[in-house]
């Protein structure tokens, strides 16, 4: 069903008791930003009324945005703030959003800013990169009048256009300093034929264009989409969720909102509480990707063309699972050190393997558990998780403490070189996150799982918030010291992950890569079929760049970085051809291991012929193919251990054959 709301014209504005803001919202508004008179008119026909009939005290904070320039990517944003009988008023504008560890420096966006005491300008003054001090003795409120540039497509940040708008609180509001649990209200004035508003911010008055927060945490963590959106809404478990969709062409919305609904409804009875009072889905399609989550919403990102592949489609549902889990993992439930955010700075924690990794484990688990996927779908997720963390030299340099603890210089700033010294907390979080799954049904013979250890956490560290301590301390209640310590074990060190507990568990095996494959031999052949390299093997990235064949990563280790390539060099040729790189891939699987061969390489000007050693290739029959697949006749035990891990109920006992699942 398509929501629709008031004519956007239907909006009212700040008004009595405060006539003295009022005045100073028209006077920014006759300046700078073109006040159509009927909206004039509108605000004069509600002068003395109040919104939604309670008076707007003086404590609160109030916003008013208006998007005039939204072809110009622009957004005006007049502020009312208290004084406090303060001579000086210090504002602030957050550097990072929570969800997101990277200090993204939102104030670079802001492209003129002035205050006010009634019409008269006040002394408004930078004092550092994110930080403005306003003089104001003897001045009750302060008017702040600024622009916000929005041009940047990602989750974290703005984008205005003329076709809808996406507000990040953190990038968008200015607050006092020591203002931050103030009540906020917020007036959004749209544009013409921008019929819907999304937001999970409470209605304050008869209109939707206004709305508040009980503080500036809630203010942040409640994006605003705008635009003409398509809003599909259903009841589950006694609570109002939406899916907003903008642009919505080339979608099934309500097929989307039915499948969102199966993943909520389980990720719901997992966790065994419903801790909002409702929850918006602002999915953008805007043919970016991500996806951020939020106490009582969250944004995705996605293509116009997702529900036209399947995987591409399944991935989507999964983005979903992940951010809906973090409802609870991470907004709700939070390590220790995030439990009062500060704007200002980065906030250091080593627990973003539980609070992102475990999430993406159950991310696609719960996509297959709400039988949104096959189990095979589910395994190839798997395997291409594992064989990222196994094919990644970082794995070896880097543990998941460390990983977590420099998310805000490492994670969101890759180079080329971070394949060689990073792991992700996310992907390898994720497969520890199974490791440990396994371990503790093995441990306790089946009575617990880690979703045992997730519900114990939510109920004994929601309003503490948690550390890697408090975990393993669960972990060895549920599942043996023996499991807490081999836990502390993985996450400080550079190990590698042992998966054969995983496989016996549940009947699984690596599949056999296709190089390891017998191939028939003709009558009269010599001994043996020669192994051919591959791409992979020689461990370099490339890419096309205005028809030169430049390197973009060199994986440490394997034959190219032995060879003494470097990112940046141009391949010219290989074997002594010439080798573009489309045909990078073909040309290198025509040689034989151990082979030895050339590469001509231009670096900065001058030719260079290196020696590629294939002996120094790893053995392709040495390592597994890292590709999940069922074995052929799985035990009773096995299968039920599989069933109950995915949640089929059909293969949960004894006997039961993995029908389609191998």
């Amino acid at each position: 069903m398509r929501t629709s709301t008031e004519h956007p014209l239907s909006i009212r504005f700040f008004t009595s008791p405060m006539d003295r803001f009022v005045r100073a919202l028209l006077v920014a508004c006759c300046l700078s930003v073109w006040i159509p008179e009927h909206r004039v008119r509108a605000q004069d026909a509600l002068a003395g009324e109040s919104l939604a009939g309670e008076s707007l005290d003086n404590d609160s904070v109030y916003f008013q945005v208006r998007f005039d320039e939204a072809a110009m990517h622009r957004v005006w944003i007049e502020a009312s703030y208290p004084t406090k009988g303060a001579k000086e008023l210090r504002l602030m504008m957050p550097v990072w959003t929570p969800g997101s560890y990277m200090v993204r420096e939102y104030a670079r966006q802001v492209e003129s800013i002035a205050a006010f005491d009634k019409e008269s300008p006040l002394k408004c003054v930078k004092s550092d990169k994110n930080h403005w001090v306003v003089s104001c003795e003897n001045t009750q409120r302060v008017t702040l009048r600024y622009t916000v540039y929005g041009r940047e497509m990602g989750v974290r940040t703005n984008w205005i256009e003329e076709q809808f708008a996406f507000l990040t609180g953190a990038a968008t509001f200015l607050i006092p300093q020591d203002g931050l649990d103030r009540r906020c209200v917020l007036e959004c004035v749209p544009r013409a034929g921008w019929g819907q508003i999304a937001t999970s911010l409470s209605v304050l008055s008869t209109s939707p264009w206004v709305r508040t927060a009980k503080n500036f945490d809630e203010l942040v963590d409640s994006p605003v989409v705008l635009g003409s959106i398509d809003i599909q809404a259903q009841e589950i478990s006694g609570v109002p969720h939406y899916l907003a969709t903008v642009p919505s062409e080339g979608w099934d919305t309500k097929k989307a909102m039915a499948d969102a609904a199966k993943i909520i409804k389980i990720e719901q009875e997992f966790w065994g509480e419903v801790p909002y009072p409702q929850y918006w889905f602002l999915n953008l399609l805007t043919e970016a990707g991500g996806g951020l989550e939020h106490d009582n919403s969250t944004v995705l990102m996605a293509s116009r063309w997702t529900q036209k592949q399947r995987s591409k489609y399944v991935d989507w549902l999964g983005l979903v699972s992940h951010e809906f889990f973090h409802t609870w993992n991470v907004r709700r439930l939070r390590p220790k050190g995030l439990m009062k955010y500060d704007y200002n700075q980065e906030q250091y924690i080593q627990e973003l393997w539980i609070a992102e990794g475990l999430t993406s484990y159950y991310d696609d688990l719960f996509v297959v558990r709400s039988g949104l996927s096959t189990p095979k779908e589910y395994l190839e997720r798997v395997s291409k998780s594992i064989q990222t963390v196994q094919n990644s030299p970082g794995r070896q340099v880097q543990n998941l403490l460390d990983s977590s603890f420099d998310s805000w210089i490492k994670f969101y700033r890759p180079d080329e070189n971070a394949a060689n010294s990073r792991v992700s907390y996310y992907v390898k979080g994720a497969i520890l996150g199974m490791l440990l799954d396994v371990q503790i049904r093995l441990g306790s013979e089946d009575k617990h799982t880690l979703d045992d250890c997730m519900r114990l956490l939510w109920q004994r560290h929601r309003a503490t918030g948690y550390s890697n301590e408090d975990f393993s301390n669960i972990v060895r209640e549920l599942g043996g010291k023996p499991l807490g310590d081999w836990l502390d074990e993985q996450l400080g060190s550079t190990q590698e992950l042992d998966y054969q507990p995983f496989l016996d568990a549940y009947g699984l095996m690596w599949k056999a890569s296709e190089s390891s494959k017998e191939v028939p031999q003709e009558s009269g052949a010599s001994s043996g079929v020669p192994k051919m390299a591959t791409a992979g093997q020689i461990g370099l990235e490339m890419s096309n760049l205005a028809g030169r064949t430049q390197v973009d990563k060199v994986l440490r280790g394997f034959a190219g970085s032995r060879a003494g390539v470097q990112v940046g060099d141009e391949i010219v040729a290989l074997g002594g051809y010439r080798v573009t790189a489309e045909q990078w891939t073909d040309r290198v699987g025509m040689l034989e291991i151990g082979q030895q061969t050339t590469l001509l390489v231009a670096r900065r000007g001058k030719m260079l012929e290196l020696g590629l050693d294939l002996a120094s290739v790893p053995q392709v029959d040495s390592a597994p193919s890292w590709n999940l697949v069922r074995v052929e006749k799985p035990t009773p035990e096995q299968e039920k251990r599989w069933g109950a891990w995915l949640g089929l109920p059909s293969l949960a006992v004894p006997g039961v054959e993995a029908s389609g699942t191998k």
